[in-house]
């Protein structure tokens, strides 16, 4: 495990691999200290305290040290918003895991150069992974969750942003909670996502497991455990009005034949796999209705087609995360009041040519994984994802 934070983004070049490595894999070592090894298996965090809210700017500050260090593309930052960014309106307070593929040189292209001072690579592909209710000690303990984060990388001080899960779900896609409740029919006239992606030109498709037919709109299907409040894009107006755009909510199974590899194998052209692809398991796929080892093994079951899709593979990214903590963990950061967030959870990095087991402890949450998913696909950025740090410094420890 390779630890990566805010501090060690301005020591980068003191990151090093350790004397004494046993079996040829290197304990890493940084600032000094061993922090380590690439075979060890990611310890399991207890709740933390409340952290005070950090700066936005000073830490893409430090980010922008970080790529000078490993020579990182760097330029076009963007300017510092003038000022902290209010709290949201509204906001409220199995089976033994496989081993995780891990991309080939021969299949997988260059880890894109950043395009500007977030560190942020332009990404082929977007696929973004969303569960349910689980505490970050609890999620980075399950088998095939750990085997992915021995392998991948770790955000490990990532908060959502609010209880329950609906506020989380319009943050991702948004910028903003809208809402402090799981309300069903409170819909929003609201840039998203969906509408910016679609605008720029950048192909999108939300995939809902258990939806029981393209632009589906009802708010559950008792049948097939769909939950609309899952799904956030059939609350935004503009979706919800457009037969295009809603077209593109489509169940998880049309999914499926796109991740397969074309007649020419696994280095095939990405196509027509959308850029932007959101993933939405059912209700006990996504641990809400079910244990969390259920999720766990819907997980190992789909995510390795993810993996060898050349959509993934020729410089994509995958973002797996929870909605919400469960319990009593109201913890945030980055500006959410104290009190009303929705808790210390699991965020993975799974893209090709990350160090395996690199872990980022800078802090993070709904806003800046939305910002990194808009930098990556070159999309404007939406409501507090504009003053949220991106996260970059996955790719500035990467060497990028």
């Amino acid at each position: 495990m390779i630890v990566w934070s805010a501090h060690a983004a301005t020591r980068a070049s003191n990151l090093r691999p350790a004397e004494g490595a046993a079996h040829g894999v290197p304990l890493w070592q940084y600032d000094g200290g061993e922090v380590g090894s690439l075979a060890a298996s990611v310890p399991t965090a207890p709740r933390r305290p409340q952290r005070p809210a950090w700066p936005r700017r000073p830490i893409a500050a430090a980010l922008l040290t970080a790529c000078v260090a490993f020579g990182a593309g760097c330029a076009g930052a963007r300017a510092p918003a003038p000022s902290a960014r209010p709290a949201p309106a509204g906001a409220s307070p199995s089976s033994s895991a496989a081993p995780a593929p891990a991309a080939s040189a021969s299949t997988s292209a260059p880890t894109p150069v950043a395009r500007s001072a977030s560190g942020v690579p332009a990404f082929s592909h977007v696929f973004i992974i969303v569960l349910e209710n689980l505490d970050y000690g609890a999620a980075i303990a399950l088998p095939y969750v750990s085997t992915l984060a021995a392998h991948y990388a770790v955000a490990a001080a990532y908060d959502s942003v609010a209880h329950p899960s609906l506020p989380n779900y319009l943050a991702l896609t948004s910028g903003e909670t809208w809402v402090d409740s799981d309300c069903f029919s409170c819909y929003q006239n609201a840039p998203n996502l969906a509408s910016e992606a679609a605008a720029a030109g950048v192909s999108w498709g939300a995939y809902m497991e258990g939806l029981p037919s393209s632009c589906y709109l009802g708010p559950f299907s008792l049948l097939s455990e769909y939950a609309g409040k899952h799904d956030p894009f059939r609350y935004y107006d503009d979706v919800r009005e457009s037969p295009a755009l809603c077209s593109r909510i489509q169940p998880l199974t049309a999914l499926e034949p796109l991740l397969q590899p074309a007649a020419g194998g696994a280095s095939a052209p990405a196509s027509p796999m959308p850029r932007l692809v959101w993933i939405t398991p059912n209700l006990c796929n996504d641990g809400h209705d079910c244990a969390a080892q259920k999720a766990d093994a819907w997980l190992s079951s789909f995510v390795p087609q993810i993996l060898a899709s050349p959509a993934w593979r020729q410089g994509g990214v995958l973002f797996i995360t929870w909605d919400e903590s469960n319990g009593g963990d109201d913890v945030s950061c980055c500006g959410v009041p104290a009190g009303r967030g929705g808790g210390h959870v699991l965020t993975l990095v799974v893209a090709p040519g990350l160090p395996a087991g690199l872990q980022v402890d800078v802090p993070y949450d709904n806003y800046s994984l939305l910002a990194t998913m808009e930098d990556g696909l070159g999309l404007p950025l939406l409501g507090q994802a504009k003053t949220a740090d991106p996260m970059g410094a996955f790719w500035a420890a990467g060497g990028a």
